[in-house]
């Protein structure tokens, strides 16, 4: 169904949108969502003109609408290429997978097409109203109050906990201030979930009484041992215009629940529902060759602290170092959701038709509460024989003992002087004096050049890991943007950005260069003057937004975007 999106015609001229080929984007976040959940629907363009997008029957619009133009440069060409974009929010009533686009973009008689997205709709988690979230017949006495929702009263140690403010008024409240998150006590692992920095009033009854109400604050959390432990109250200034009220809600408490004993040995740590595949690069090898070796867990539950599983390898297959891992993981709704791949490099000793075990693991399904067993595909090898390949046999040759002696007849000294000199010059002594020692330096060269190898692979790993690393920095500036921390956010780049100069410059994401040192040392090694300008008014801006310059939200959040652009672009040169 064609439902009428934004209509719109910038009225911005586009100084450099002359002479490029016109391109329309439409982008729609979270790809997956909760049946009610707002959606941000994004349509970004290069040219100036009417928007239409083909949205799902049933969508919902909401009230927030954003345009504007940003700028991307274009590290291949160096050329600078001006968006137009127009957003908006809205949810879906109904779960199911669900098609977003295309989006047109009409201009004069000409019109341009982008790409089109599918959504998956999950029905709604209405566990938080029904797991010892109690509302008081105090609390209904008073003209608000506050209540901290959450998901399950009981969870089992490593399962994912949802938990919420949530606000109930006899009004309609303007907006809130001062607010104190809850805590909980002891050590957690949490992440805010929260979708939208727009809080959405609807009314609700409580005991046949209606109520305007509000969700706050949406955090999942790991909790971090057993035992029962105490939620602490949030607090807030409730507005409606000038008059406020205070409200301090009540707390809550939940039970963690230890793990049931006898857990498989190839348990992960693994609490939710998982899945596990693998892949090898190449099936036909020679003896001796190293191949590549995928393995990918996907899932959600507590997907950010399981173990590495462990390889079944049989005789025949040599593992090179650590595994390279990656990670590509968000929190929602059921906990840490995505996958983590691990790439092994494995050295194959062995010839003829093999076949490379599955990999199996084991988890706890807090649903069925009980640990299941998964495994991935075994792979057939056809390995050819490699004559030049010498394995290590640690068998030793078997000695001849000879019970008796023969008596040799008496030889002169002339008849024994001839005989040595017939061995020396013999080939039989030549060969048993200079094929060992070639065999010697034959073995020392393969020897060394496994050295090099590992050392390689060693440092390979190493950079990836420091990769995985500043982009965790990058993601924790994602986050203090959503929560509006800007300071932290502003900071958290200039981190990023320095960690990614000191690996590139220094081989180690950990020595931290000054600006100038980076700027410098980066002209010297002949980098894109285009990426070396980027990444100078990425610092400017990120500095004088610190120190209370003006900058404008569009600018603001695309300051992560652009650090994360030239930090691979220069990483990956």
């Amino acid at each position: 169904m064609k439902q009428a999106f934004l209509h719109s015609v910038f009225l911005v001229v586009a100084l450099c949108s002359f002479g490029q080929k016109p391109i329309v984007i439409l982008e729609v976040e979270p790809k997956e969502a909760e049946v009610g959940e707002m959606l941000t629907i994004t349509v970004r363009a290069n040219v100036q003109g009417e928007i239409d997008v083909d949205l799902p029957s049933g969508f919902i619009h909401g009230y927030e609408i954003m345009n504007g133009m940003n700028q991307e440069i274009d590290y291949n060409t160096g050329k600078v290429i001006n968006y137009f974009y127009l957003s908006q929010n809205g949810a879906m009533p109904k779960a199911g997978t669900f098609k977003f686009g295309p989006a047109y973009v009409k201009r004069g008689n000409k019109v341009y097409r982008s790409n089109t997205v599918s959504v998956t709709i999950r029905k709604e988690n209405t566990a938080p109203v029904t797991n010892g979230n109690e509302i008081t017949a105090k609390q209904l006495r008073q003209p608000a109050f506050g209540i901290i929702e959450k998901s399950k009263s009981v969870i089992y140690e490593g399962e994912p906990l949802i938990l919420n403010a949530k606000v109930y008024s006899v009004f309609d409240p303007s907006h809130l201030e001062d607010y104190q998150e809850y805590k909980l006590d002891g050590a957690l692992d949490k992440h805010d979930i929260t979708t939208s920095s727009r809080i959405t009033v609807r009314e609700e009854k409580v005991k046949r009484n209606t109520y305007y109400a509000f969700e706050h604050d949406k955090k999942v959390i790991f909790p971090i041992g057993t035992g029962k432990f105490t939620i602490e109250p949030f607090k807030l200034m409730l507005r409606r215009g000038i008059e406020g009220i205070p409200i301090t809600s009540s707390s809550t408490a939940i039970e963690v629940k230890p793990l049931p004993g006898n857990a498989p040995n190839d348990f992960i740590g693994g609490v939710g529902v998982f899945n596990v595949k693998s892949s090898i690069d190449q099936t036909k090898l020679k003896q001796g060759d190293v191949f590549t070796l995928i393995v990918e867990v996907s899932g959600y539950g507590n997907l950010q602290n399981i173990s590495e599983p462990k390889l079944n390898l049989p005789k025949g297959f040599v593992v090179y170092g650590d595994a390279i891992v990656k990670e590509d993981i968000a929190f929602g709704s059921r906990g840490a959701e995505g996958k983590i791949t691990y790439e092994y490099n494995i050295q194959v000793t062995k010839f003829g038709e093999l076949v490379f075990p599955e990999t199996t693991l084991s988890f706890f399904d807090p649903i069925k509460e009980k640990y299941v067993q998964i495994s991935s595909e075994s792979t057939k090898l056809s390995i050819q024989k490699n004559a030049s390949f010498k394995i290590s046999d640690n068998t030793t040759n078997t000695l001849v003992e000879n019970k008796g002696q023969d008596i040799l007849p008496f030889k002169t000294s002339d008849e024994r002087s001839n005989e040595q000199n017939s061995i020396v010059h013999s080939p039989i002594f030549w060969a048993g004096v200079t094929v060992p020692i070639l065999c010697g330096l034959f073995l020392g060269l393969l020897w060394r050049k496994r050295e090099e190898n590992e050392v390689h692979l060693v440092k390979k790993q190493e950079k990836q890991q420091a990769k995985v690393g500043i982009q965790n920095v990058f993601s924790e500036a994602e986050n203090a943007l959503v929560n509006q921390d800007f300071m932290n956010y502003y900071g958290l780049i200039e981190k990023g950005l320095q960690r990614s100069m000191g690996l590139y410059l220094r081989h180690d994401d950990s020595i931290i260069l000054s600006k100038s040192t980076i700027l410098d040392e980066l002209r010297l090694k002949n980098v894109d003057p285009a990426k070396i300008t980027a990444l100078q008014q990425l610092f400017s801006s990120c500095e004088e937004a610190r120190y209370g310059f003006g900058i404008t939200p569009e600018n603001r959040d695309a300051l992560i975007i652009s650090a994360k652009q030239i930090s691979q672009s220069i990483l990956n040169a």
